[in-house]
Formats: structure tokens, sequence, C-alpha cells
């Protein structure tokens, strides 16, 4: 897992300029986007289940990204997951955790982003910090809206996750 996420790393962050696609439009510096996904928790169980076999939470989100160059941007990301479920190694009973994470995003094509991150997974017993990585495809429709599938990891303490989403937003 350690060699998987060095290259995800390596390969989005020494500047992969060869797929830069340069766009003759302007360029808008904001981004709001509203998201709906599933996190999969394979440490996890069902808050009524006695074993852990992992299990699936929705979570909707809401995240903001400023462009500083045409292939960067900053922003936050915020996910809550809409669901309660049990951690028994970490003795952890989560329910609907609310995660806020600083962002870095590199464009690698016109549509593809890469980006990571730190924060924290609030949550009323016990909050965790969190280092978040992950990659999206963004669809340009019309006036500026565009719906991005994307997958990421979250990195908790020990209690990694993964969520896949889809996010429909603006730009201005």
């Amino acid at each position: 897992m350690k060699s998987l996420i060095s290259t995800f790393l390596l390969v989005s962050f020494l500047g992969v300029n060869l797929f830069a696609q340069d766009t003759e439009h302007e360029e808008k510096k904001h981004l709001i986007t509203g998201a709906l996904g599933y996190t999969y928790i394979p440490q996890g169980a069902s808050e009524h289940s006695d074993a852990a076999d992992g299990v699936f939470i929705p979570s909707i989100g809401l995240d903001y990204f400023y462009s500083i160059s045409h292939r960067w941007e900053i922003g936050i990301m915020t996910d809550l997951e809409l669901g309660e479920y049990l951690v028994f190694d970490k003795d952890l009973n989560r329910k609907n955790a609310l995660v806020v994470a600083g962002i870095a995003a590199f464009a690698l094509t016109k549509h593809i982003n890469v980006f990571a991150g730190g924060g924290m997974e609030f949550e009323k017993e016990h909050n965790l910090a969190v280092i978040r990585v992950g990659t999206e495809y963004a669809f340009n429709l019309k006036k500026e809206w565009i719906i991005a599938p994307g997958i990421f990891f979250d990195f908790k303490e020990g209690i990694d996750t993964w969520s896949l989403s889809v996010a429909f937003g603006k730009e201005f």
C-alpha cells in the first residue's frame, strides 16, 4: 500500500507537464461543488453487527477550490458521513462524522485532477487526523457547470477508508 501511495504522489506532484493543454477561454478562479458518495470502511461494522466485515456509509460533501495557476488549485473539502458504524479494533463508535481537509490539486490534463491534503475528522466521541489523496475526472458542461466523478482515500490513524463520489459544481 505504501508503494502505491508513493507512486501516486510521485506521478502527481513532480510536474507531469507532458499532458498540458492550453485553453483559449478565460480561466475561472473559483469552483464550488456539492457531492454525493459512499465511503467504504474495511475495518467497520454496522451498528448491530458482531463482526467487522466492512461497511458502506453514504456521504454528502461541499468543496471549494481557488485556482492559483492553470494547473494548480488549493481548497477545502468537507464530507459528512450519514450513518453510524463501529470499528472494533480501535473501540470506536462513529456517528455522522465530519471530515474537513485542506487540499492542493494538480491538473494532469484538462479533465483529470489529482489532489492531496490533510485535516481532521470530527465526531462527538473522538476526533481523528486525516490525510487524503485522490483523483477526479471533470466533465465540463455549458455555462461553467461541471460533473466530476472521483475516488479518494483517507488515512485516519489506522482506519483507512476509500470513497467514491460524484460532484456537481459551478466555476465562477
